[in-house]
C-alpha cells in the first residue's frame, strides 16, 4: 500500500472511530478490534488523540464558520483540521482533500462543497493565536461540565495547572520487573521518575523514545511492566504478606496483580477476578514472563462475585470509574464525563464494594480505588460506606491529583473489625 492509500486508510478509519465513540464504546476498544485500527494503530491512535487533547479548540475553531454542523461532518472537520494543524507529517492540503473526497463520495456535491468552504478557513487560522483569543475552558481543553465542577471544588490556579498537564502527551513509563544496569537504562534515554508520593520499593523510569525499549526487547523478556507510578498505590496500601490469601477484583490486565505477587515475594496465593474473559488473557501473559506460580484466574464479577464467603486477608477492589485522572494517557475519557454517568458510575461502585466487602475475613483489609478525582466517587464513597457499615473501620486515604510524572487517583485503606462492639 503507497502512503497516499495508507494515509486515506487512517483519515477513514478514524471516522470509524469517532462514530464508535460518540455511541459509548471506548476509543482503546476500538484501536483493538477493528482490524484497520490494529494495522495502523500507531498512527491512528496519535491521530486520535491530538484530536482529543485539542477538541475544544478545533470546535471553537469549526464554530467560527459553521454553526449546527451534522456529526458526521463535524467528524470530517475535526480529523481534517487536527491532521492540518498538528501533524506535520501530512500536508494540509492533503487532509482536506481527504475529507472533500470522503464527504463527494458518502454525501455527495454539496457537502463536500461545505466541508471544502469550511476547511479552507479553518487551516488558513494560526491555531496558537486562536488559543490565545479563546474562553478559559477552551485554553483548558476541558468540556463545560468538568470545568463548572472543578471550579466547585478546586482554586483556578490548580484546574489550569493539571488541566494543562491532563492535555500533554505523557511520556513513555514503565516500572522495573528485574535489574537493568543504569548505563543501558541512560543509552535508552530513561531517567527516573521522581514523585510527591513513595514509590518503594518499586523504581519507575521513563523515556520519550520507547522505541529504544521495544528494541532492546525488556518488555518481551520481562523486565519491565508498562504503567503508570500511581497504579502501586492501592497495592502498596494494601500491604500484603507473605502467605496471606489476596484477592484482585476488576484486576485485569493484571498490572495490580503482578505488584501484589512482588510485595508477597510468591509466596501465598493471589485469586485475580475480572468480569472479562478477552481481558484476563493479558493477565495470563503478563504473570507468565514474570515467572510466579501463585495466582488462580477467575472470570467473575466483582459485583457478584463467585467467591463469596471465601475469608480473604485482604481485597484490592480498583473499580470502573469517571477516569477523571488519566487524561494524559486516555484523553477521550474526559469528554465522555456527565453528571448522569457519574451517578451511575457511583451506584454502580456501591454495589461492587459491597459485594467485595463480604470476602474479607474479620480482621482483614480492603483497598478500594479509583483513577477518579471527583469526590463522590472517592472520599465520599468510602465514607458513606463505612458509615452504613459498622464493621468496617477507614484507616488511611490518599487523594492523588494528575502531574507530570503520575496520573490522578484515590486509594481507600478499609480496615474490617475482630469484632463489631
Amino acid at each position: 500500500m503507497n502512503k497516499d492509500n495508507t494515509a486515506s486508510v487512517i483519515f477513514k478509519t478514524s471516522l470509524d472511530g469517532l462514530e464508535v465513540w460518540e455511541k459509548g464504546i471506548k476509543l482503546d476498544s476500538f484501536l483493538e478490534d477493528n482490524p484497520d485500527a490494529a494495522r495502523f494503530r500507531k498512527s491512528l491512535s496519535s491521530l486520535l488523540y491530538t484530536y482529543f487533547r485539542n477538541k475544544a479548540l478545533i470546535e471553537f475553531a469549526v464554530a467560527k464558520f459553521a454553526r449546527k454542523v451534522d456529526p458526521k461532518f463535524m467528524r470530517l472537520l475535526s480529523i481534517a483540521v487536527t491532521e492540518a494543524w498538528y501533524h506535520t507529517g501530512i500536508p494540509k492540503e492533503m487532509a482536506v482533500n481527504f475529507a472533500v473526497d470522503h464527504a463527494r463520495r458518502r454525501y455527495g456535491a454539496k457537502p463536500a462543497g461545505f466541508i471544502n468552504a469550511v476547511l479552507r478557513k479553518a487551516i488558513a487560522i494560526d491555531p496558537e493565536k486562536l488559543e490565545k483569543e479563546a474562553p478559559l475552558v477552551v485554553q483548558l481543553n476541558l468540556p463545560h461540565v468538568l470545568f463548572e465542577r472543578w471550579k466547585k471544588h478546586f482554586p483556578e490556579a490548580e484546574i489550569a495547572k493539571f488541566a494543562k498537564i491532563l492535555r500533554e502527551k505523557p511520556q513513555f513509563t514503565f516500572r522495573l520487573l528485574k535489574e537493568i544496569p543504569e548505563n543501558e537504562l541512560k543509552d535508552a534515554g530513561c531517567s527516573e521518575v521522581r514523585t510527591d508520593f513513595d514509590l518503594s520499593p518499586f523504581k519507575f523510569y521513563k523515556t520519550s523514545n520507547p522505541d529504544a525499549i521495544f528494541k532492546n526487547k525488556w518488555l518481551d523478556d520481562g523486565k519491565i511492566y508498562v504503567q503508570d507510578p500511581v497504579t502501586v498505590l492501592s497495592a502498596l496500601a494494601l500491604n500484603p504478606q507473605k502467605g496471606e490469601i489476596v484477592a484482585d477484583l476488576c484486576s485485569a490486565p493484571g498490572g495490580k496483580t503482578l505488584v501484589l505477587a512482588e510485595l508477597m515475594k510468591g509466596e501465598g496465593e493471589i485469586v485475580a477476578a475480572d468480569s472479562s474473559f478477552d481481558r484476563h488473557k493479558k493477565t495470563v501473559a503478563n504473570f507468565a514472563r514474570s515467572g510466579f506460580k501463585n495466582l488462580t484466574v477467575v472470570v467473575s464479577s466483582a459485583q457478584n462475585s463467585s467467591l463469596k464467603g471465601s475469608g480473604f486477608d485482604a481485597v484490592l477492589l480498583d473499580v470502573p470509574c469517571s477516569n477523571t485522572g488519566v487524561g494524559r494517557h486516555k484523553p477521550d475519557a474526559l469528554w465522555r464525563f456527565s453528571e448522569k454517568k457519574l451517578k451511575e458510575l457511583v451506584q454502580q461502585q456501591r454495589k461492587i464494594l459491597d459485594g467485595a466487602s463480604v470476602l474479607v475475613k474479620p480482621g482483614g483489609r480492603m483497598v478500594y480505588s479509583t483513577c477518579s478525582i471527583e469526590n463522590e466517587e472517592n472520599s465520599m464513597q468510602v465514607r458513606k460506606f463505612v458509615s452504613e457499615n459498622k464493621e468496617f473501620v477507614l484507616k488511611e486515604e490518599k487523594q492523588i491529583l494528575p502531574s507530570e510524572n503520575n496520573d490522578g487517583a484515590y486509594v481507600g485503606l478499609l480496615e474490617r473489625r475482630k469484632t463489631v462492639e
